[in-house]
């Protein structure tokens, strides 16, 4: 099939996927640079899948996406023991790489990690790293505060504990779904995931945004914030030295008030996006400001710097990396902050899932397209 054929034969769910892609994906309190994930299916095999290391507001009817037989990979995780398999991730890797199907016409590229879970869900999934539902997957309370706050919300939700992504996390969110079952047999559209984010699935695209939306204002609430204690993450050039500034005043006024360590930014990490934005690029200059660091010649190597002093964050790379950081940052900040300030505690990933993340050949393919 051609990819004019494919978009025909395809156009209203197509069009549905880029409009849901794009609404979630134009809010930095949703999702940080390429965090996160979509997917659609079409029939009983097709399923369309935002491809890895692009963002969500790339999506379009013929951009930024890979096509799977889902059924095929759905067949695996429903018909398969992860104890029986030696390795769980490179068996579902191989599942997912043998079940990609070419169009000829469209870019091939590589579908998301997650492609897994996607294939047990409803027609539309939503996935995404919101600030808000990650206070709760991001504190010790979070568990019991989201089955308070939704408890009346009208849809099944579930959280899942903290599993590496991809294969072992789709055995354990199709495992959890199964375990909260409702009694008319419906199984959960909400799953919250520990230290990673949430996901929502429904039948169609609006279904899913609203339920998102609607989840997402539930746990700002619960936690005392809404989203307009959420600044707009921006970027300015900087000059005469070429790069970009933070331009977020919030941002600037919490590195002032916080007290933070490096340490905070890139090993403390609430999440794996934290990990891959962040690990190895950041830097903090503990005295001066960056106009007397360029004004005395002190070379900045790093992709980020943070200037304490001041509050200032220089950037060293692309536009699109740097917006990434300054969004992942101010992320970090908010969820750090909000969860104390509700007297509840911060959890973070533990050494093992952060070693699987930092030497996970996926998260550095994922780097490697997001970065241009």
């Amino acid at each position: 099939m051609s990819a004019n054929e494919f978009i025909t034969c395809n156009q209203s769910r197509l069009s549905e996927y880029t409009r849901m892609s794009r609404t979630a994906g134009s809010r930095s309190d949703y999702v940080q640079g390429g965090g996160g994930n979509t997917s659609v299916k079409f029939d009983a095999q097709l399923m369309a899948i935002k491809a890895s290391g692009y963002r969500l507001d790339q999506i379009a009817p013929d951009q930024a996406y890979a096509v799977l037989d889902f059924a095929a990979i759905r067949k695996f995780y429903e018909n398969t023991d992860p104890a029986t398999l030696a390795d769980v991730e490179a068996a579902g890797s191989a599942q997912a790489k043998a079940a990609t199907l070419p169009v000829e016409g469209l870019p091939a590229l590589r579908p998301s990690v997650e492609a897994g879970f996607h294939s047990l869900l409803d027609t539309f999934v939503l996935h995404t790293h919101p600030i808000y539902a990650n206070l709760a997957t991001c504190s010790t309370e979070g568990a019991a505060i989201a089955g308070q706050a939704l408890a009346d919300i009208g849809a099944g939700f579930t959280f899942v504990p903290y599993i590496n992504p991809g294969a072992q996390l789709t055995f354990s969110i199709g495992q959890a779904r199964r375990n909260a079952i409702q009694p008319d047999g419906t199984l959960p559209a909400i799953i919250f995931m520990q230290n990673h984010g949430l996901i929502v699935t429904g039948p169609d695209a609006d279904t899913c945004l609203a339920l998102h939306d609607e989840v997402n204002q539930r746990i700002a609430a619960a936690f005392g914030v809404s989203s307009e204690d959420w600044p707009n993450p921006a970027l300015a050039e900087s000059q005469p030295m070429p790069g970009f500034m933070s331009a977020t005043r919030w941002l600037r006024e919490k590195l002032l008030k916080t007290d933070w360590q490096l340490e905070d930014f890139t090993t403390k990490a609430l999440y794996p996006d934290q990990l891959v934005f962040l690990s190895g690029q950041v830097a903090v200059a503990n005295k001066g400001s960056l106009e007397q660091a360029l004004s005395s010649g002190l070379m900045l190597n790093d992709k980020c710097t943070v200037f304490r002093e001041t509050g200032e964050v220089f950037y060293q790379c692309a536009r699109t990396e740097a917006q990434t950081i300054e969004e992942t940052l101010c992320a970090i900040l908010f969820i750090t902050g909000t969860i104390r300030q509700a007297n509840r505690t911060v959890v973070t990933m533990n050494e093992a899932g952060k070693d699987f993340i930092s030497n996970w050949e996926s998260e550095k393919y994922r780097k490697s397209i997001a970065a241009k």
